[in-house]
Parts: C-alpha cells; structure tokens; sequence
C-alpha cells in the first residue's frame, strides 16, 4: 500500500493528500475534481472505493517518516528526492484503460462478473451444488436474473466466444490483464489463484495489482459497452451512460436548451450555488459540451486575466472584486478551469 500510495505524488507539485484521497474513494465535489484535474490525476478517480481513512493516513505517516515525503503546513506533500528514487525503482505498471475511469465502479463490477462466471461454469458441468462466492446480495439477485433471462442452450457457448473475444482484446493491450482475468476467475473445481499466487505469476509488486485489477475491470466494461453478448447483458446495467451525475446531466441540458442558471434553480427548486457546481462539474468533466462564449464571455475573461495573472493557475488565491461573492467565484473557477486547460494542451 505504501508504494501504491506514493505513485500520486510528485517532487515538482506540492499536492494536498486529502485531495489524493478523495479521488481514490470517489468523494465528488468541485474541489477534489479541480484540483485532481490539475494534479494530472482526474483519470483515478474512483481506483480504490475501499480505502478507509485509516488506513491512508497510516500509509502517509509511514511514508513520511521514511522520508519519501514532506508534508507542509498547508497539508500538501511532495515526493522527496529520496522518494522519487524509490518510484523509479520500482518500474510501476502502466494503466491502459484509465480513460473510461467514469464509466463503472470497478468494485461492483467485478462482485457481479467473477459470480455470473462462476454460475456459468457451474452449469457447464450440470452441477447444482455449490458454494457460490461471497458478493453483495443485490449481485447475487442479479446474476439469478441474468441466468434465468438466458437462452441455456446457447449460454455457455456465447459466454465462451465472450472470453474469448475479451482475453484476445486484453492481451493485445498487455497479455497480464489477460493472465489476470483468467486466473481471477472461480470455476468448476478451480478456485481463483489468490493475489500472492497471482503476483508471484505475473512478476508483479502487490502495488501494482491494485492498479492492474482496476485496469481490467475498466477494460471489461469498455468491452462491455461496445460488445453485445452475456457479458454485456450481465454487467450493462452497473455501466455510467456518461461521467456526469444524473443531476448534472439534467442542469446541463436545461442550460443548452437556452435557460439561465436562476431559471434552472427555480425549476429544478435547487439553490444556485449547487446549479453553479453542476455547470463547474461540467466545465471539468466535458468542457467540449459548454458554450464558453456564453458562459464567460470575453469581457469578463479581460477582467479576470488582470486580476489572475500568474500562468500557474494553482498559485492563485479567490479574492472577490463583485459584491455576489457567489457569482465572483463561479467566474473565478470557470477561469481557472479554462485556463488550467490551456497550461496542460
């Protein structure tokens, strides 16, 4: 856990470890969401929902007394010299499939997988009785209501050319995620090799198989997505249409059919200061769906730009020329986002 910890810090960028928290157990708000997005770090939310607080501040506690990190008084930490020694050490796993970080909880996803995988090999060799693995029980409902659903006659067969066609898909991106869905998975007198079992067979750091079962499962529910199949019929309904929340995505389609954000406050009976967040969630997450002409306009820009100079948009600090401090802060993120986007283009 130390050295899984340690790859979200940096010598060059003091970074806030409430923040890195934050995103590993998906604590959304404009916030964690700006500031993931200018620590580069946006594409990891969501990659360990398990974390307990606990558990991470052990991790930074250790870390720091073994010199890897400084923490300031602000309670933001950098790798120190020492600590970037030990990253290049290590030659960490790369993800290949971060970019569909918004589209599953990869926890649920893969309670959901690894027992609908386990009934269909049940079933392949006609055996009823069996210890199915321990998963939620919403999952366990689930997984029933899939397998009644399916044609028997062809079930095993298609969840077969699935597997297939998924395995072929994950090898050609690094044959481990294929070694590692295989061997994960529960069958018909074949437990899964245990994490110990499947690191030691992968030549892998325990650090790096957090990051790599995090990567599978979002390649899974990319396959899952595009793929039509039992796979997709198992696990579709835990896969996000979009990385906004369903509120968000309602506040954004008001704003583009023309209405202003007291419009949308009224009509949606929500206060304007959460109408604000969701344009802000917006302008983070699909800034390519906003008019920012509209949102910002050039004037306001002008303003903004002599008053929040510094290219380095993580050195600036609010401080309200508007007597709506609501409205000066919304326009001073929105700036910030926009120009924090251009620093990283």
């Amino acid at each position: 856990m130390n050295s899984y910890i340690l790859r979200f810090f940096s010598y060059h960028q003091p970074r806030r470890i409430r923040v890195i928290e934050s995103l590993l157990t998906s604590r959304l708000t404009v916030s964690n969401l700006f500031w993931g997005q200018q620590y580069g770090l946006l594409q990891w939310l969501g990659a360990d929902r398990q974390l307990q607080r606990s558990e991470y501040d052990a991790v930074i506690k250790s870390l720091v007394a073994d010199q890897l990190l400084t923490i300031d008084d602000h309670h933001q930490a950098r790798l120190t010299t020492k600590g970037v020694q030990r990253q290049e050490e290590e030659q960490q796993y790369q993800p290949h499939f971060l970019d569909w970080y918004w589209l599953a909880n990869t926890n649920q996803l893969g309670q959901r997988l690894l027992l609908g995988m386990q009934v269909v090999s049940e079933y392949a060799y006609h055996n009823a009785k069996y210890a199915p693995v321990t998963v939620g029980y919403g999952h366990m409902l689930s997984v029933k209501q899939w397998f009644h659903r399916a044609d028997r006659k062809q079930l095993v067969a298609a969840v077969y050319h699935d597997l297939d066609q998924l395995t072929t898909g994950l090898a050609s991106a690094d044959e481990r995620l294929a070694a590692f869905l295989v061997d994960g998975l529960v069958g018909h007198n074949l437990p899964a090799l245990t994490n110990d079992q499947l690191a030691a067979h992968l030549q892998l750091s325990m650090a790096d198989m957090l990051v790599l079962n995090h990567d599978l499962l979002l390649g899974v529910a990319a396959y899952c997505q595009h793929v039509p199949g039992p796979l997709q019929d198992l696990l579709a309904p835990l896969l996000n249409a979009g990385p906004l929340s369903n509120s968000t995505a309602l506040t954004l389609n008001l704003y583009q059919q023309g209405a202003t954000l007291e419009q949308i406050a009224a009509r949606r009976r929500l206060k304007l200061s959460t109408v604000r967040e969701h344009l802000l969630e917006v302008a983070i997450l699909c800034p390519e769906q906003l008019n920012w002409d509209q949102l910002l306009p050039s004037a306001k820009r002008a303003a903004l730009a002599k008053q929040y100079s510094d290219p380095d948009v993580t050195s600036w600090h609010f401080n309200p020329a508007e007597q709506d401090a609501g409205d000066a802060f919304f326009n001073y993120r929105l700036f910030q986002i926009l120009q924090g986007r251009k620093n990283h283009d």
